[in-house]
């Protein structure tokens, strides 16, 4: 009877996780010949840790047990979960003592790089971000194991695969690049959608009342009503595109008027 890819991968990890048979193994079910090749690319101790991270999302077996079968030692405490209360997620090494690679990164708390997420003043949308930055992780790593499992005939499941994985990358990096700069520089760095609000109010916040008043009765109409004429002429193609302006229009009209009655002008 074939041994299941689960028992290998256990075996492979208690007789010390050597990096060679490790490639191996992969190879034996991966069909992706270059990420195999980029794997071996990366050494032996960047290399073992993709690999551990790779067998963990094919057999379900959390990395660190994987790392804890390879260094020979008891297994440690459940990982810490974070203020979200999702664990964290990390293949590097962790840190079970003393072993032949010396070297072992600590796992990357959320909480601990970046502790003005727990702070009274935090921006509310950065305590929005972060959940949507872990979902965002999972999905890339669920998204990672169907895309090496999918078909290489069927072009479009694909790139539709492929496409999930990228963006839920992209968003991802986005997230963290909020994150990082408002702990660099105690400001919100307003990249994401999700801040347009609060830019509009900063910026408009900023012009004075005369001006705002210009805006609302004059500058904004004006454009409304280009608007209108496009969606109403048959050659417009972009109909969506002009909705989506539209409604930003709007939007910024609504939050003139909110500062004018803050300001006792209306």
């Amino acid at each position: 009877m074939e041994i299941g890819i689960k028992d290998r991968v256990e075996n492979w990890a208690r007789s010390g996780g050597d990096f060679n048979a490790g490639l191996a193994l992969f190879g034996s079910y991966n069909r992706n010949v270059f990420y195999a090749r980029n794997i071996g690319a990366k050494g032996t101790e960047k290399g073992t840790a993709t690999l551990v991270c790779e067998f963990s999302n094919k057999t379900k077996i959390p990395a660190n047990e994987i790392w804890a079968m390879i260094s020979g030692t008891a297994l440690p405490s459940k990982p810490e979960a974070d203020q979200t209360g999702n664990e964290n997620l990390d293949c590097s090494p962790i840190n079970v003592g003393h072993t032949n690679k010396g070297q072992h990164k600590k796992t990357v708390k959320l909480r601990e790089e970046f502790p003005f997420l727990g702070s009274k003043d935090c921006p509310e949308e950065l305590a929005l971000l972060v959940n949507k930055m872990l979902t965002a992780y999972d999905n890339y790593r669920s998204g990672h194991e169907k895309l090496f499992d999918a078909d290489p005939n069927n072009l479009e499941l694909c790139y539709q695969t492929a496409r999930e994985v990228l963006d839920a990358h992209i968003l991802n990096r986005e997230i963290w690049e909020e994150l990082n700069h408002y702990k660099l520089h105690g400001k919100v760095l307003g990249n994401r959608p999700e801040f347009r609000a609060r830019v509009l109010k900063e910026k408009y916040g900023a012009i004075g009342t005369v001006n705002l008043v210009k805006i609302i009765g004059n500058n904004i109409p004006r454009k409304m009503s280009y608007y209108k004429k496009q969606l109403a002429s048959s050659g417009t193609k972009n109909k969506m595109e002009i909705r989506k302006k539209m409604a930003s229009q709007e939007e910024e009209l609504s939050l003139i008027r909110a500062i004018l009655i803050e300001r006792g002008e209306i």
